[in-house]
């Protein structure tokens, strides 16, 4: 497998190694084209706010703390202000200068002395952001997500939910993982607004946990779902039929090495990929069916749906493999393998009645970070968009962004060699009817000026429409979320 050297890639890594600076409410400078009357209310990011933390490196993409962006659009300028999410961690460590917790994939400076039998990782608070039941909250998938005041951006608390986020299964439990994870991924229902989530909760035994929250912000165990293997998860599917889908790919952990310090959680990661991958498919009235596929990892779904005969449609970005953590430090690098993307737009076609599983590429792209228009979160639908490349792109770089007719397999993409972009968040136009009559939020490097740019694009044709300047450079992060004005 050869390795490619990208210096778009390592521009931006270097760019980004430690965002500083904290603003408040600052003006964003119009470069290019006009902001649309009409596009009214806050985008806000959470990602990674630095690559390197106290002149240490980090080891893992998903390691840096958060730090959550607010861009406000009022119809003729974008406001921005940036925060670190301050967890517990967070402060620890700027109080004493230096790194003082493990994290997914970075050990700690020193050797087995500063690592060994460290168990309890830092909570990143820096994958995603969700407003739901009268909270904000940033989430991290290991552990309890934290509050954040959607204006001021600061941060409130680390929230469990009133308690029921607490490990309750044993002491011995409670010890190993005294928080229960609620993945970064929580899925609202379309008709009645009950969010759905999902963590992993590890300890004497395996356990799946799905949890319930309802409109208006009581939460619950929905199911407790014991597990024979040590399985991962990254995301999930709810659909308007009232079926959750997981895909859970079989791994599992060195523990002696990680918990004498030798290796980092992620660098002690196995998969068999001999394994296949076990589906779970909970229906509406709480049954469960265990289905399997060929071994694939899916880090993140674009939908799924329920057709007229039954039969449930699960669209993701699949991969054949892991990745595994040297991969994720090489791209710290600027490096990156010729084969090194890899994530098919893929559907799979789940059939309870006959218990069998199919899949099928959808088009001939590869690609991450996928988006729909919101209204069709859990229907049938004809778009999404992403960060991506054709097949036939000459670099293993998700350096366009693309559109897919999933109808249809035919895509669209747009890009070049000196930019970056982020996931792309939809943001449909007042009173539209088509599903791709919506504007594209994204960020977007440019290792040619060393800048961060606000794109507002059409979400029809790629073109651009906007174009801002960010006063600073920020990690395209991972995750977003539109509110409408008033949507709070």
């Amino acid at each position: 497998m050869a390795i490619q050297h990208y210096k778009v890639l390592h521009d931006y890594v270097r760019a980004n190694k430690t965002v500083v600076d904290e603003y408040d409410d600052v003006e964003l400078q119009l470069l290019e084209g006009e902001l649309p009357a009409d596009l009214k209310g806050v985008l806000y990011r959470n990602g990674n706010g630095r690559f390197a933390h106290q002149g240490v490196w980090y080891d893992h993409l998903f390691d840096g703390d958060g730090m959550i962006s607010r861009f406000e659009f009022d119809g003729q300028k974008v406001r921005y202000r940036n925060r670190y999410v301050r967890t517990r961690e967070f402060l620890e460590e700027e109080k004493a200068g230096r790194m003082l917790h493990r994290s997914f994939g970075t050990n700690l400076p020193g050797g087995l002395l500063k690592n060994a039998f460290r168990m309890q990782f830092k909570n990143a608070a820096n994958t995603s952001v969700v407003s739901h039941g009268g909270h904000m909250m940033a989430l991290w998938e290991g552990g309890w997500p934290h509050r954040i005041d959607p204006v001021t951006l600061e941060t409130i608390d680390r929230y469990d939910y009133d308690g029921v986020l607490k490990n309750r299964f044993s002491w011995f439990d409670s010890q190993i993982m005294p928080e229960m994870p609620f993945s970064a991924h929580p899925k609202i229902h379309p008709d009645t607004g009950v969010l759905y989530n999902f963590g992993t909760v590890a300890g004497t035994k395996q356990r799946l946990v799905l949890y319930k929250v309802s409109p208006g912000g009581k939460a619950m165990i929905d199911q407790i779902i014991e597990m024979d293997d040590m399985t991962f998860s990254h995301d999930f599917v709810v659909t308007q039929s009232g079926h959750r889908i997981l895909f859970l790919t079989p791994v599992a952990f060195d523990m002696p090495r990680a918990l004498l310090g030798f290796t980092s959680p992620a660098a002690s990661i196995r998969v068999d990929r001999n394994k296949p991958t076990l589906i779970l498919v909970i229906d509406p009235d709480g049954t469960i069916h265990r289905l399997t596929t060929d071994f694939c990892f899916v880090f993140h779904f674009v939908n799924g749906y329920q057709e007229h005969d039954g039969k449930l449609i699960v669209d993701g970005l699949m991969l054949d493999y892991f990745p595994a953590s040297d991969l994720m430090k090489a791209y710290l690098n600027g490096d990156v393998a010729d084969d090194g993307m890899g994530a098919r737009f893929t559907r799979y076609t789940i059939d309870l009645a006959t218990k069998q599983v199919t899949h099928t590429p959808l088009a001939d792209y590869e690609g991450e970070l996928p988006e729909i228009h919101p209204d069709r979160v859990g229907k049938p639908y004809q778009y999404t968009w992403g960060i991506g490349r054709p097949l036939s792109h000459s670099r293993p770089l998700a350096d366009q962004l693309v559109k897919i007719d999933v109808t249809t397999g035919r895509g669209m993409h747009t890009g070049d060699d000196h930019t970056l972009p982020s996931e792309p968040i939809v943001v449909p136009r007042p009173a539209s009817t088509a599903e791709d009559d919506a504007w594209l939020l994204y960020l977007r490097f440019d290792d040619r000026m060393k800048t961060t740019d606000l794109v507002v694009a059409d979400a029809a044709t790629l073109t651009t429409t906007a174009r801002l300047r960010l006063p600073h450079n920020i990690p395209l992060g991972f995750h977003g979320l539109w509110l409408p004005e008033g949507g709070l």
